[in-house]
């Protein structure tokens, strides 16, 4: 049974002057599993919004819904879906629309949080989840009403290698039982197992294609990208490379000292019992699984949560929100929250006359980025990657001190994953620190130090220095991510 068709689509954005997606065919049967791929803005998102709401968008041809079509979506920001306070409300809104008596949704609640493997209590806050615990709540959300074909928008960015498997496993099972899925994925090996179809959106066309879409394949190839990256920059003047920062000139820019960070009428959330420091050129990942205390770590640091801010001080003064200016530059797990302007260009300007700086800097980086044909579109209507994007040039024109990026790479493909590693090297080299947090370990040669979350508690592991150092005459490389 056909549950869901496309003929001859066409759609162009508002004021767009090109069409995204142009004259698209496709078709979803029982049980079939879809990957649909492509680079960051080519409209993945943007079609998968349109196959599940149609009504909402003004396109030509024909979108075809089964009369017993039953279809979830989880978009790649749970954020603006979900809507109730708690956990086990969000999951039993659904129910309660299709009139479920009181007395069988816990069970069936509590059954579709197992199955994403979302294991708290009913009362939970949502407020207090991570975005990758939020993620998997939209997942149960959809689940828990037997949905026989469910569209998921870049899972692979915001679970954590567990959460991978556990959503891998779950959709094994749905597949098997006749409900089908289609989603969007650019690390779409780690669904190998379960797909039938991959689909490349190129150009505003959806090609099959006989296996996983990959990139050329070149020397010095990245294993976590599969992209080439070039070997970093030599400053023809001293003969150091771009990629480590002047050691003779080392400042301290951050320390931390110990504290345990909780909710309020909570068991504590993370926990640090040794004194931290990121100084001059030091690149700091913070490694851990969703909902582990991350992104509640950073928020400390720049003050949105000031509960320990006499234990965090950044240039010696206590982390106070407001009072650090240009010098802390921070990019959300959620780009969109700091996006306001109507267009990229206005959005970097903005710090810029905020501080009184060069206007130029926000084509530099635009430049470096290679994100400048996005200028002048607006913000609010661009990927979730490129949103990524230019939420960190906002941050890196202004050239602060100590860059925090909150997951940084989601909704990034191989060719910005790369760029970006470009852009943060140099960085690195004008004598800035950068922490950035990822679900998985990776960056392992250029990251000089490790905090790595287990079990609520925070311990820094230095990482081998004479693979830090090799940047100098080698090209970056990166840990395998496991799948």
């Amino acid at each position: 049974m056909t549950l869901l068709a496309l003929h001859e689509v066409v759609y162009r954005q508002y004021s767009a002057s090109e069409d995204l997606l142009h004259q698209l065919n496709f078709s979803v049967s029982t049980g079939e599993c879809h990957c649909i791929c492509g680079v960051t803005g080519a409209g993945k998102s943007t079609l998968l919004q349109l196959m599940a709401m149609p009504s909402d968008f003004d396109y030509q041809g024909e979108v075809m819904h089964h009369p017993e079509l039953r279809l979830g979506l989880v978009m790649q920001d749970p954020n603006v879906q979900l809507i109730r306070e708690s956990i086990g409300a969000e999951v039993a809104f659904g129910l309660e629309n299709i009139a479920i008596p009181a007395t069988e949704m816990i069970g069936q609640v509590e059954q579709a949080l197992k199955l994403v493997g979302l294991d708290l209590p009913l009362g939970f806050l949502v407020i207090n989840l991570s975005l990758g615990q939020k993620y998997r709540l939209m997942l149960a959300a959809q689940l828990v009403l037997n949905p026989n074909l469910i569209l998921i928008d870049e899972p692979w960015a915001q679970l954590d290698n567990v959460g991978v498997k556990e959503l891998v496993g779950a959709l094994k099972r749905l597949i098997d039982s006749g409900v089908s899925v289609i989603m969007t994925e650019h690390h779409s090996g780690a669904f190998a197992g379960i797909i039938d179809t991959y689909w490349l959106l190129d150009n505003g066309l959806l090609k099959q294609q006989d296996s996983e879409p990959k990139p050329k394949q070149a020397n010095n190839v990245c294993p976590f990208t599969r992209t080439k990256v070039s070997s970093p920059v030599n400053d023809t003047a001293t003969g150091k490379s771009a990629s480590t920062a002047d050691t003779n000139n080392t400042e301290t820019k951050l320390t931390i000292f110990p504290l345990t960070i909780q909710f309020e009428d909570a068991q504590p959330l993370l926990q640090i019992k040794q004194t931290l420091h990121a100084n001059s050129g030091d690149l700091i990942g913070v490694f851990g699984e969703n909902g582990c205390g991350k992104s509640s770590l950073l928020n400390q640091i720049v003050g949105i949560d000031n509960s320990n801010c006499s234990d965090i001080l950044f240039l010696n003064k206590p982390a106070k929100l407001g009072s650090f200016g240009k010098e802390l530059g921070f990019l959300m797990q959620r780009p969109s929250r700091q996006l306001f302007e109507v267009t990229v260009m206005q959005e970097l300007e903005f710090s810029l006359k905020r501080f009184g700086l060069p206007l130029a800097q926000a084509s530099e980086i635009l430049t470096q980025l290679e994100i400048s044909h996005i200028a002048q579109q607006s913000p609010h209507k661009l990927s979730y990657g490129q949103q990524h994007l230019v939420a960190l040039a906002s941050v890196l024109c202004i050239k602060p001190k100590l860059l925090l990026l909150d997951d940084l790479f989601a909704g990034l493909d191989n060719r910005y994953f790369s760029k970006v590693i470009e852009v943060l090297k140099q960085f690195l080299h004008q004598g800035g620190a950068i922490i950035v947090t990822s679900h998985r370990p990776i960056l392992e040669n250029l990251i000089n130090k490790s905090w790595q979350i287990t079990d609520r508690e925070l311990t820094e592991q230095l990482c081998n220095l004479s693979g830090y150092q090799e940047l100098v005459l080698s090209p970056v490389r990166f840990q395998q991510v496991n799948q």
